[in-house]
């Protein structure tokens, strides 16, 4: 079974690049993009990926923040 893996950034050239580097992994899986940190955190609770690959600093909510909210709406989850 692939890890599932979301990127979440606002270039979409570091995207391309990204997907290109886990394209070379047959056990990595690109399950989905975000181009945004609130992008990022509906895609995340929509295809609950097994990790993300995220920018620091991207336009509207910057990666540290979006982390925040990811780890925050983990946790109200699993109680």
């Amino acid at each position: 079974m692939p890890v599932r893996i979301l990127i979440a950034d606002d270039h979409e050239v570091v995207r391309q690049g990204i997907r290109k580097i886990l394209a070379a992994r047959p056990e990595w899986e690109i399950c989905g993009e975000a181009t945004n940190g609130q992008e990022a955190v509906n895609l995340a609770g929509e295809l609950k990926p097994d990790a993300i690959i995220m920018a620091i600093n991207m336009t509207g909510m910057r990666g540290l923040e979006t982390a925040r909210t990811l780890t925050n709406t983990r946790t109200e989850r699993q109680t």
